[in-house]
């Protein structure tokens, strides 16, 4: 098994190259990934001005077998918008899904890529103890940053923009029989801003894969002044390893219920 560092040469698509369009292929991007929910209206919004995108290869890791050969590879996409300003979206491709056709997701930030990349590099069957060591020193590494994310020391920033479809967004996606019902629904129609938190996450390993689950905090200003929030449990503990979404109207129901999934298996 073999793997590269940022930075590095590697199998992929080489050198990038700056390509001009409406959206620079953003839309291509997004039309394939699996979790393309999960990125915001606002970034979404910025995207759309797109005029030239910047991609390279940002890591690769491949598995030759048994039982098949899987691969995994991170592509840096960087996005040059019309202020001035650039975005970056990193895309994985990989596998490791039942029948080995590519697979594709999409992150924004460097905690879930590295997150993502580890759920998918798991998969690839028991690791040696050298690459055991190394996983473990990489989550220590980022334990300072997910503190400071579980401890945030500055007041909320509501994004106060389309904030009434982002809740609308969230609820949709659940796929838990207890989310939040339509009394939640009607009264986040008022809502006039939003702040996502990342809160916390676990995960182990369990029969030959790493599974796991993440809680964000989607808290909404309403028009009235108050603040209503909703829990969003993101999760791959089902048969199929599949990112899922579960939304709770409070931070203790999401962690408990987590937890339970958690420990069945």
């Amino acid at each position: 098994m073999g793997n590269t560092r940022p930075g590095e040469a590697g199998p992929g698509p080489g050198p990038g190259r700056p390509v001009d369009g409406k959206g620079a292929g953003v839309e291509q991007l997004l039309a394939r990934a699996q979790n393309a929910f999960e990125v915001g209206e606002e970034l979404l919004e910025r995207l759309a001005s797109a005029l030239m995108t910047h991609t390279e290869l940002a890591s690769f890791r491949q598995h030759k077998g048994p039982p098949r050969k899987l691969s995994r590879r991170t592509l840096r996409h960087t996005y040059l918008l019309a202020d001035g300003s650039n975005l970056t979206l990193w895309e994985i491709e990989h596998n490791t899904g039942p029948g080995g056709d590519p697979r594709y997701e999409v992150y924004t930030d460097p905690e879930s890529l590295a997150a993502a990349q580890y759920l998918v590099d798991a998969r690839f069957g028991d690791p040696s103890p050298e690459e055991l060591e190394a996983e473990a020193a990489d989550w220590l590494a980022r334990l300072p940053e997910l503190a400071a994310l579980e401890l945030p020391q500055s007041p909320r920033q509501f994004t106060e923009d389309h904030s009434a479809e982002h809740a609308w967004r969230v609820l949709r996606r659940a796929e838990n029989e207890d989310a939040p019902g339509e009394q939640m629904r009607r009264l986040l129609l008022s809502a006039i801003g939003h702040d996502i938190t990342y809160v916390t996450g676990r995960h182990l390993r369990a029969g030959g894969r790493v599974v796991g689950w993440t809680l964000y905090e989607h808290a909404f200003l309403l028009a009235t002044g108050e603040e209503v929030s909703l829990w969003e449990v993101e999760h791959t503990m089902n048969p199929e390893g599949r990112p899922v979404c579960e939304v709770y109207d409070a931070e203790r129901a999401a962690c408990d219920a987590a937890d339970l999934r958690l420990e069945a298996l």
